[in-house]
């Protein structure tokens, strides 16, 4: 087996992998980032809006902070909410330096992007700057285990997928930046490889995990009949009217007033959208009274002007919506340096949780991966450069490596990884989806067990693309149960956690976060309340 060694090991090719990468290398270290994709491509950031929220153009530091708290439900972690509006704005400018394009608007910066891919002058940018500092890259690998001795993380086993190899990286400090896992849902916008692997790595770690039951949707999803399911400009909520199928105003009916609706009323949005269904409506998306001069002027609106008109005929009728999986806003505990409570572990973007609260506030995650993507690869890399240089760990990467190949081993008789995925996606909508109860999560549960105990041993991995899945599913499971298990213990509503069974929130009780973490092989869980609340 190949055996890498570097100081600084990134695990993660998207804004917050690269980000840290380049910050890691500015220290002077050693840099190594290995990725499912090339750095920069086929990624969140890649396929993002390609908008920064942050306090520029009139918006103020106190504005960008009050309007992340309130999105946030009152629970973000707020030492990491007041170190993004601090630091957005001039990490934008580094972006400039390293050659990004972009608009300066009022609260926002713009890429100057194209669509779909408006985050791909991003993405482009920061990948080009590493190569060009002599940042090392291995794409095609899929991480599968952190390796931990004793004391701390000393690097990851990985799986080659295009090879079909097994290969080791020995660091001496760890950076997971592999973002979230709105892949799972089976319907989400996106990169299939968006797995929740991070999230899985760091619970087998030891790291504690929070806020796990907050899975952000986007309310305005197309969900025209024979055509792929994307999302609509948010623009558009705004300039059209979403109606049922009785002709009713939903926003009113639900008294969702603030604007943008699909920035900053997503939760909301989504539960009222599903709230309609379940008594029988559909929701539509009405643009039939928008003319040349009413059509929102931003670039996705713009964008998607000819082909609502022409293939799907906007101007004759109204376009039927449904919700989207886009981001998971709980995620790895770690402090405002990204690193974790296990040793020689840092984290940051998506994989993170924290900042958003019960809710993520449009525009954020652009700005929370280059904030605290630069300060978890600076962290990680001051410490990595004092530490002594790298033993041999042999026997440890073969053992795990033993272990791996024993569970992964299948006669081929069960159902195929991509069968699994499918039943794992189907459990996750229908029981961890926008509106939840305690007896649908329960059954979740119970049928993740199953596929667990009784399917995955069973499913086959003949060849490298079946194992990678395989990997995959097994990581999804836990993020399943985490999400799930999460959702149970909130025994209200909140943000975008909503319990048909409490449908309020209830601050006396449950004003605080829920954190998970492996204890004796399984996942206990805790509610922390914030200062000053009853638990």
């Amino acid at each position: 087996m190949e055996i890498i060694k570097t100081d600084v090991l990134i695990i993660g090719g998207g804004g917050a992998g690269i980000r840290a990468a380049l910050a890691a290398r500015e220290k002077g270290a050693e840099v190594l980032l290995v990725s499912k994709t090339p750095p920069g491509k086929s990624t969140c950031t890649y396929l993002s809006a390609g908008a920064f929220s942050l306090a520029a153009g009139g918006v103020s530091e106190e504005a960008h902070f009050k309007n992340t708290f309130q999105a946030g439900k009152g629970i973000n972690d707020l030492e990491l909410v007041k170190i993004l509006v601090e630091e957005a704005p001039k990490r934008v400018r580094e972006l400039e330096g390293f050659g990004l394009k972009g608009v300066w608007r009022k609260g926002r910066f713009h890429c100057l992007g194209k669509a779909p891919s408006w985050g791909a002058p991003l993405t482009e940018a920061l990948a080009n700057a590493a190569r060009g500092r002599g940042i090392a890259e291995k794409p095609w690998v899929v991480i599968f285990d952190l390796l931990r001795d004793e004391e701390q993380v000393v690097g990851a086993l990985g799986y080659e997928f295009r090879k079909g190899i097994p290969i080791a990286f020995l660091a001496k400090a760890t950076v997971l930046a592999n973002g979230g896992g709105g892949a799972l849902y089976p319907r989400n916008d996106n990169p299939v490889r968006t797995t929740g692997d991070g999230y899985a790595l760091a619970f087998e770690a030891g790291c504690r995990l929070r806020d796990m039951e907050f899975v952000q949707f986007l309310p305005i999803g197309l969900a025209e009949e024979g055509s792929p399911a994307f999302l609509i400009a948010p623009s558009l909520a705004d300039a059209g009217k979403v109606v049922n199928s009785s002709g009713e105003d939903v926003l009113q009916k639900y008294q969702i007033v603030d604007r943008p609706v699909a920035v900053r009323c997503r939760d909301t949005f989504s539960q009222a959208i599903i709230k309609e269904e379940e008594k029988g409506e559909k929701v539509f998306l009405d643009l039939r009274h928008l003319g040349d001069e009413d059509w929102p002027q931003d670039n996705t609106a713009l964008s998607q002007k000819s082909m609502f008109r022409d293939r799907f005929s906007c101007a004759d009728r109204p376009l039927r919506i449904y919700p989207m999986v886009h981001f998971f806003i709980g995620g790895v505990s770690a402090d405002p340096d990204g690193k974790t409570e296990v040793q020689g572990l840092w984290a940051a973007g998506e994989v993170v949780g924290g900042l958003h609260g019960a809710n993520r506030m449009g525009g954020n995650a652009l700005s929370e991966i280059i904030v605290f993507g630069s300060r978890a690869g600076a962290a990680a890399a001051e410490w990595a450069l004092r530490q002594t240089p790298l033993g041999e760990a042999d026997s440890l990467i073969q053992s795990r490596w033993a272990r791996f190949q024993k569970k992964w081993k299948s006669n081929g008789k069960g159902l195929s990884p991509k069968a699994l995925r499918k039943r794992l996606g189907e459990i996750l909508w229908n029981r961890g989806g926008v509106l939840r109860e305690e007896k649908g999560l329960q059954t979740g549960l119970e049928e993740l067990s199953k596929i667990k105990s009784e399917d995955l041993p069973w499913a086959a991995s003949e060849t490298p693309k079946e194992t990678l899945e395989k990997i995959e599913v097994d990581n999804g499971l836990r993020v399943a149960e985490m999400i799930l298990r999460s959702a149970l213990v909130r025994r209200e509503s909140r943000g975008a956690h909503y319990r048909k069974d409490f449908p309020v929130a209830d601050d006396r009780n449950w004003k605080g976060n829920i954190f998970l973490k492996k204890s004796e092989a399984k996942m206990t869980l805790t509610f922390q309340p914030l200062p000053g609340k009853s638990s």
